[in-house]
């Protein structure tokens, strides 16, 4: 009898332990369950951010053949309509976008004979801000305005006696232009701009320009 006692007991100690065991594996398998559904739940990383386009703050160089058509009457009556030639070199800078570029740019014109009796020549600063859409697959339309600093010296005749007359012109000036690539860094073409002059005081009220530029891109 004492025998049958015992071995009773160590069946039901046995299930005991095999039912707790069962219930650890049983919530083991929900406790991975729940890390899994949590981490498919969890957001996915966003992507890495794109390499910095370095293009959208190039530096722009270059240089060109320039011309100014001016109609001037000096102080002392001498009128004349004329064209001024010379050179330009100018510089720029991408805005944080290849659509939009602040540029300068510095003008030095030669002497010209605009009259028997009237001689100029011009030195010119501008500042200017330029809008760049493209038109072509290689060509961007060139449209901007500014301000332009006018530096003119002319000399005027009357009755065989040559007078100097000197003007500093503020100016505001509007611009239209195209540029063609030619290579990734090297464009070609051509600007138009007016400029009128801010102040009264001057005898350089107005002109026409003109420039056919190859600029490079650094």
């Amino acid at each position: 009898m004492t025998r049958l006692l015992t071995i009773a007991a160590l069946l039901l100690i046995s299930t005991n332990v095999w039912a707790e065991e069962d219930s650890s594996y049983t919530n083991y398998d929900a406790i991975v369950n729940e890390l899994k559904a949590s981490v498919d739940d969890r957001p996915a990383p966003p992507p890495p951010p794109e390499d910095f386009d370095w293009q959208e703050v190039a530096l722009h160089g270059g240089v060109g053949i320039a011309t100014s058509l001016v109609s001037l009457t000096s102080p002392n009556g001498v009128a004349a309509t004329g064209l001024l030639k010379g050179v330009e070199v100018n510089f720029g800078m991408n805005l944080f976008s290849r659509q939009v570029r602040a540029e300068g740019a510095f003008s030095s014109y030669a002497q010209e004979d605009l009259d028997p009796n009237l001689k100029a020549d011009l030195k010119e600063f501008e500042l200017r801000l330029i809008y760049l859409p493209a038109i072509q697959d290689k060509t961007v339309l060139r449209l901007g305005l500014g301000l332009a600093a006018r530096y003119m010296n002319i000399e005027s005749r009357v009755s065989g006696n040559w007078t100097d007359y000197q003007a500093s012109t503020p100016s505001s000036l509007f611009l239209i232009g195209f540029e063609h690539k030619i290579t990734n860094s090297i464009t070609l073409g051509p600007d138009v701009s007016y400029r009128s002059a801010i102040v009264s005081d001057t005898f350089d009220k107005s002109a026409w320009d003109a420039s056919f530029r190859l600029n490079a891109t650094f």
